[in-house]
């Protein structure tokens, strides 16, 4: 692993932290909330206190037709809306890339050949049973009409 011949351990090396990468900050997008600052729901009692002590001038909380109060952005310019939104993404991401990378350092590794093995005889089987039992389970209670054909 000297002078050249490390670059094509090193591409695939790359590649695969460029993968670990792409699908946290996708995860990030389709299941988290994206740039959207939803973290208000745990972030909540503070922003209360902060507003009781500092006053209402330091910052709005809005009731956005939903239970729960959240930040306004709407009052700050695009450039510090877009810089707000860049981090959340940023940090949801990052949030991810770390659980991810920590989670395949904590586990050891699994020969293919044993893989192989606990897909076809676990696996299969509980995916098979969940095909058979979720539409049985969802037509005895109703759930699906039965004038409605099932493909």
């Amino acid at each position: 692993m000297t002078e050249h011949s490390a670059v094509i351990f090193v591409f695939f090396f790359l590649a695969e932290y460029a993968s670990i990468i792409l699908i946290c900050i996708l995860n990030s997008i389709l299941f988290l909330g994206g740039y959207l600052f939803d973290f208000n729901y745990f972030l909540y009692p503070y922003l209360l206190l902060l507003q009781n002590i500092a006053g209402d001038s330091y910052m709005s909380l809005t009731d956005n037709e939903s239970n729960f109060n959240v930040i306004n952005f709407d009052n700050y310019s695009t450039v510090i809306g877009t810089l707000i939104s860049g981090l959340v993404i940023g940090t949801k991401s990052c949030i991810m890339i770390f659980t991810f990378i920590w989670a395949r350092a904590s586990f050891p590794r699994i020969r293919y050949d044993q893989l192989m093995s606990y897909c076809w005889t676990v696996l299969l089987p509980i995916v098979i049973a969940f095909i058979i039992l979720v539409p049985c389970i969802l037509y005895s209670f109703d759930i699906i009409p039965c004038n409605i054909p099932v493909l």
